[in-house]
């Protein structure tokens, strides 16, 4: 058996020391290079777009759209009655219910709502008996009109109206600054064609589309002499114009 002195010993460590170093060394060195050819993941970017479009929408209801005064006559059995007077704003005229003998005591006027989400512009025309000698006949009649808020409903006695309106209004529903409607006092019904909320000269108006200025009455007087003579019914028909106003 061959004895290695203590000499021989540290030799031999001392060289396998070396080739560990240089073993590590060597090692590190290829993991540097394969750091070098190793590239990141490929990028990929994804771009999600969310689209909603808003359509405008022009529509106006009517919610009363029919007015019929009925059939009678001026009860002259009293000498108090030469006429008989009745509104849908307030019915037979106060002290002359006794003199409108079998008419519609009529509390509802047209009542026209702006359905669509545009504010508009507002106009009615009058086609067949739109005159009070038409529609009505004898000496003095009456075929009259106005218009007025929703929104007014409780300082007018349009209760039965206003319960058409399907969100209460409480702002005028014709206004730039509440310029209000056109012929809000009574004015004689004619063949022709009426801007009830538009334009004029001086200002811009509409019909609202908000929910609580979207509503309209028009209210009907009607005055009926004691020598009024009508062989068949008179209709007038009033149709309702709204254009975008913008």
């Amino acid at each position: 058996m061959v004895q290695l002195s203590n000499r021989s010993i540290v030799y031999l460590l001392v060289i396998a020391m070396a080739i560990t170093l240089a073993s590590t060394v060597l090692n590190v060195s290829k993991l540097g290079y394969l750091g070098n050819m190793i590239t990141g993941a490929a990028t990929n970017t994804s771009v999600g777009t969310a689209t909603l479009t808003v359509t405008s929408q022009t529509a106006v209801t009517m919610r009363v759209s029919s007015i019929a005064f009925g059939s009678g006559f001026v009860n002259t059995t009293s000498a108090v009655c030469t006429y008989c007077q009745s509104s849908t704003e307030s019915g037979h005229a106060s002290g002359n219910e006794s003199c409108c003998s079998r008419f519609n005591n009529v509390t509802a006027g047209f009542f026209l709502e702006n359905t669509g989400n545009e504010n508009v512009t507002l106009n009615v025309t009058c086609s067949g008996s739109c005159t009070a000698a038409e529609f009505v006949n004898g000496t003095s009649p009456l075929f009259q009109f106005r218009v007025v808020n929703s929104s007014d409903g409780a300082s007018t006695g349009k209760t039965s109206n206003n319960s058409a309106d399907t969100t209460t209004d409480t702002t005028s529903s014709c206004s730039s600054g509440d310029g209000g409607w056109n012929y809000s006092s009574y004015t004689a019904m004619a063949a022709s064609t009426f801007d009830l909320c538009g334009k004029n000269t001086s200002v811009a108006y509409f019909f609202g589309a908000q929910p609580t200025r979207n509503a309209v009455i028009m209210d009907i007087l009607v005055k009926i002499p004691a020598d009024a003579i009508t062989a068949s019914a008179k209709t007038a028909t009033l149709t309702f114009a709204a254009a975008s106003a913008g």
